[in-house]
């Protein structure tokens, strides 16, 4: 019996290396797939983690603790507590102490905490001396020069409305070593100082504990929420910026897993069906093996033994083959799979042999093989067009993926081979005739060879759904890498895009028109955080058509509508012609106006570099004269910001004049529409009146409001409400039904939302604004935001160096292709390739079945070759015959796959999401898809119809040319 298999299986070389390859690709395939989805999920992970800034991965707490005795003990046991709750491994961690406060220089007032916080000295950059003594603070560059102090200049800062000022002495200056690092995206500006300075300053002080959690953290689901929740309950108030990073790390391992065991299934059935189709067409040959045994008195399942242990070998030897790649590859433990598709492969040799160990011996010793029943094909059939009708039903009444709709592709494009098949046969039948009669000998030939072949129409339905599965599968990665990189295009905003160290904004906005006079190649940006933690966009938006990466979806032009000019000047000195007014030309200034003589604070910023310039005037009390004041900064040019009356009686403004030339006329003071108060949700506590050539200012109290105090009188020259175009939720409204943002940290202002789907360098959720405007309208202090200069396509790369001689200092760089590159590692895209790669398996396997059975048949079509040619019929018009009845049924599959294709794309859903967030997927073009399903299509043409021609050259020379 083994001698027998063994020989058989040497004989029929061709189709047992078929088996054998086709057991070999099952199982290696399928082998692979729990390496494949631990691995794709360790890269979406690791991708996902790589792409989230330090920001993304910040667990912050904080609780309210009193450090009036045994503080630095108070300050150890608030550590040792937050750590021992957070129970998780940490890349970073920082504990501190902070007082809200204001600190005061002279004249100036500037908001900010009072702080203590572990790994200042070492994560900044120190102008001076680190703090040491009580008493000692470090301010950031920008705060000191708002607040016109220097090294060893002296402070006082007020920590409560009824607190005493305390002194300060400023021992430096710092800016951040690493902007980007995770210490400093979770650190505002404050005034640093010493542990006992913040401690004298109030008994109890807010205690904050901050870290960055190390990335093992994420791949493992439930520990981050386990550690929030036991911080709680120490008690805490903690906020994490990790839970979004988190969510995006487990939808990736749920699609992960969708979709490579969704391919996995796809390539067992395909697979499957291509081994039993190949093993049906291999039982063929072995009908004389059957017939000599039977003839000898041998058993069933002695004939079932020997005949298919044929193709029950090879498939062993396959399935071995793969199986030793899986153990290779991912263990020991992947052997039940081989198992698997080995008793898969040996059932079907079985059931192929089955019905031909069942004929009597006179019907095995026939020429040609018996027909199937008609029934039961007819059922076959049947059953095929019913699941397709049910499938595509349930593809148009549900937009869900999952469900009997995952079978529609696979059945329509059965379906269609199966009508394809049905009308082959009388096609060629009358093609044959008609070539015949026309004395056209190889179409006639070819035509009716087809005709007469039936396994030309039933394995068409393996064909065309392998050829079907692939195309679709192509136009689905075609869409979706097109869409995302639509999406990288619009989150990265420009084509490469620079941060830069953080510094005041109009020396960035200076600094990038200077570098680029032109404005068509680089544009500043400046980011931050809104309501909701909604990411704000300040932009020079004349500039922002010409540098970005993919059009914007809104009229750029709408951000910067027409406004009044600044009042700007260029001088060291100025002076305001002023007078008191008559108490019946008062504005409204309250039941019980304030006395005394007026003084006047005038908010001035340089041009060049946006650091803040106060003047003080004091207009004589009783009567009209000039009163000046010295701004020697403002000798390269400043402009004009506020007025703000410090104390005493009402005060009537005339003119302002800078070295002898007019910097304000009375028109202008007279003009309403120059002057407004404070924007926004706050109690403006100031009045005007304009007249006359006069602007008259008076105070006015804030009474009960507990809004926010604005006692400026500001310049009107940027439009309030603020354009502001928004994706996603509309910012939330006041009383008045007014949209507020705060862009830059420091003051809130009304806007006039314009909606807009998508946003550079915010995507679905966000608020874009003009930086120019935005400054001017809400300007303050650069704190929690990031700056950025975004480059466009085809920028030169001398850019870089303008920037730098500009004065901006590059520390980060980002591009689009930097972003498609981390949108190709993430769970979607690493689905979306296994499907594509299972799919040409599959594909592989319904070519390698083919092959098996041309080399069945090849025999057969010899012989009858063999007797047209003693006929007469010439050699080449059989070749050419031979050929055409080959090829035809393969690009018939290939072409009517790629129609099933381009309908399943129409009328399916994609298993695979594209993007595990709402970012649309419809960005993909539909031209992307075509070229993919023209690619595929080819390649199941060229596959399908070499393996349908290789047996038709081996052989050459053979009796049947001669």
């Amino acid at each position: 019996m083994i001698v027998l298999i063994w020989t058989a299986i040497v004989a029929r070389r061709v189709v047992s290396t078929g088996m054998f390859l086709l057991a070999a690709l099952l199982s290696t395939g399928l082998g692979l797939v729990p390496w494949y989805a631990h691995r794709a999920t360790d890269t979406a992970a690791t991708a996902r983690i790589a792409a989230t800034p330090p920001d993304g991965r910040t667990v912050s707490a904080n609780g309210t603790v009193a450090v009036d005795l045994a503080g630095e003990t108070v300050m150890q046991t608030f550590a040792a507590s937050a750590r021992r709750a957070l129970a998780l491994p940490v890349d970073g961690q920082a504990v501190g102490v902070e007082l809200a406060g204001t600190v005061t220089a002279g004249e100036q007032h500037l908001p900010m905490p009072l702080r203590y916080r572990e790994g200042f000295c070492t994560n900044a950059v120190i102008d001076g001396h680190c703090p040491q003594a009580t008493g000692d603070v470090i301010l950031s560059t920008q705060s000191a020069e708002r607040l016109g102090v220097h090294i060893g200049d002296r402070l006082e800062v007020t920590v409560g409305p009824a607190s005493a000022r305390r002194p300060l002495r400023l021992a430096g200056t710092y800016h951040p070593a690493d902007p980007l690092s995770w210490y400093w995206t979770t650190a505002d500006d404050a005034a640093w100082t010493t542990f006992d300075t913040v401690a004298t300053a109030g008994a109890t002080v807010r205690a904050t504990f901050d870290a960055m959690l190390s990335p093992q953290v994420f791949t493992r689901g439930g520990d981050l929420t386990a550690a929030v929740d036991r911080m709680r309950r120490v008690p805490l108030q903690v906020s994490t910026t990790g839970g979004a990073l988190a969510e995006r790390i487990a939808a990736d391992r749920q699609v992960v897993a969708r979709g490579v065991w969704l391919a996995a299934a796809q390539l067992a059935v395909i697979g499957w069906i291509a081994m039993a189709v190949a093993a049906r067409y291999a039982a063929e040959e072995h009908r004389s093996d059957v017939a000599q045994l039977a003839l000898r008195g041998a058993r069933r399942w002695r004939l079932v033994a020997a005949t298919s242990g044929q193709t029950g070998v090879p498939i062993a030897a396959g399935t071995a083959a793969g199986a030793l790649i899986g153990v290779l590859a991912d263990g020991p433990d992947r052997l039940p799979i081989a198992g698997g598709v080995l008793a898969a492969g040996l059932a079907a040799a079985v059931l192929a042999d089955w019905r031909t160990t069942g004929l009597p011996v006179e019907r095995l010793l026939h020429a040609a093989a018996a027909r199937p029943p008609r029934l039961g094909s007819a059922v076959v059939e049947v059953c095929v067009l019913g699941l397709a009708a049910a499938s595509i039903y349930q593809t148009l009444a549900t937009s869900s993926p999952i469900g009997v709709q995952l079978l529609a592709p696979g059945m329509l494009a059965a379906s269609a081979a199966v009508l394809a098949g049905r009308l082959l046969v009388p096609a060629a039948t009358a093609v044959g005739r008609s070539a015949l009669v026309n004395g056209r000998v190889a179409a006639g030939f070819g035509a009716l060879l087809l005709a007469r072949r039936s396994s030309a129409y039933r394995m068409l339905p393996l064909l065309t759904a392998a050829g079907c599965l692939l195309g679709l599968a192509g136009q689905h990665w075609a869409e979706a890498s097109d869409a995302r990189h639509h999406r990288s295009a619009v989150e990265v905003g420009g084509q490469r895009v620079l941060t830069v160290a953080s510094g005041d904004r109009v020396r960035l906005l200076n600094a990038v028109r200077a570098a680029d006079p032109g404005g068509r190649q680089a544009m500043a940006v400046v980011t931050g955080s809104g309501p909701g933690g909604v990411p704000v966009l300040a932009v020079d938006s004349p500039r922002l058509p010409y540098v970005l990466a993919a059009p914007a979806s809104l009229d750029t032009s709408r951000l910067r509508p027409p406004a009044p000019p600044p009042i700007t000047f260029s001088g060291t000195s100025l002076t305001l012609m002023a007078s008191v007014p008559a108490a019946d030309d008062l504005p409204d200034a309250g039941a019980d106006p304030p006395a005394g003589p007026p003084v006047l604070l005038a908010t001035l910023v340089v041009a060049a570099t946006g650091v803040p310039v106060t003047a003080r005037f004091t207009p004589v009390d009783g009567g009209r004269g000039p009163a000046g004041a010295s701004v020697p900064d403002c000798r390269s040019g400043c402009r004009l910001v506020s007025f703000e009356l410090l104390s005493g009686r009402a005060v009537e403004l005339r003119q302002l004049d800078t070295d002898g030339k007019t910097v304000i006329t009375p028109a202008v003071f007279a003009d309403a529409g120059r002057w407004r108060t404070g924007a926004g949700n706050i109690a403006a506590t100031i009045s005007m009146r304009s007249y006359d050539g006069r602007l008259a200012l008076a105070t006015v109290p804030a009474g009960l409001s507990k809004l926010p105090v604005d006692d400026r009188l500001y310049v009107v020259d940027a439009p309030v409400p603020l354009p502001a175009a928004v994706a996603g939720r509309l910012p939330p409204t006041d009383a008045r039904g007014t949209g507020t943002i705060d862009p830059f940290g420091s003051r809130a202002v009304p806007v006039e939302p314009i909606a807009a789907p998508l946003l550079p360098g915010a995507g679905t959720h966000g608020i874009l604004v003009d930086l120019e405007y935005a400054d001017r309208v809400a300007g303050g202090t650069p704190r929690a935001e990031r700056q950025q200069v975004w480059l466009a396509p085809g920028a030169p790369a001398d850019v870089l160096d303008r920037l730098r001689d500009a004065g901006l200092t590059i520390v980060a760089e980002d591009s689009v292709g930097a972003a498609d590159a981390r949108q190709a590692r993430f769970g979607p895209a690493t689905a979306a390739r296994f499907g594509v790669l299972m799919s040409g398996a599959g594909l592989l396997a319904a070519a390698i079945a083919l092959l098996v059975i041309a080399a069945v048949q090849r025999r057969a079509r010899a012989e009858e070759f063999q007797a047209l040619r003693r006929q007469g019929v010439p050699a080449r018009a059989l070749r050419t015959a031979g050929r055409w009845a080959a090829l035809v049924p393969a690009v018939l599959a290939a072409l009517t796959g790629a129609l099933a294709a381009a309908v399943a794309r129409a009328i399916t859903h994609p298993p695979i999401p594209v993007f595990t967030d709402a970012w649309p997927a419809s960005a993909g073009t539909r031209s992307a898809a075509a070229l993919a399903l023209l690619g595929a299509t080819a390649v199941v043409v060229a596959l399908l119809g070499g393996c349908a021609l290789a047996p038709q050259y081996q052989g050459r020379g053979r009796a049947w040319r001669r």
